[in-house]
């Protein structure tokens, strides 16, 4: 499942691996249960956005380090 741009604009900039300068740079959705729930985002949806985003990570095209991005999934399970 995909995140819809109003569910993603909900979310605190604390819900991103990276999320250093303007919103255009915000990387990698990895939200707490809480801050799902306060954007509408579902439980299923959430572990789905977690898979991804590893998934996004271990691209060789993509920003950032898989290891990052497995750290931050495992911390927010």
């Amino acid at each position: 499942m995909r995140l819809t741009a109003t569910q993603r604009n909900k979310l605190p900039r604390s819900a991103f691996v990276y999320h250093g300068g303007p919103r255009s740079n915000w990387r990698y959705p990895v939200p707490t249960k809480a801050q799902a729930r306060r954007a509408g985002i579902s439980e299923t949806q959430r572990k789905s956005i977690h898979g991804a985003a590893v998934s996004y990570g271990a691209r060789k095209s993509t920003r950032g380090s898989k290891a990052t991005i497995k750290r931050v999934v495992s911390r927010r399970k």
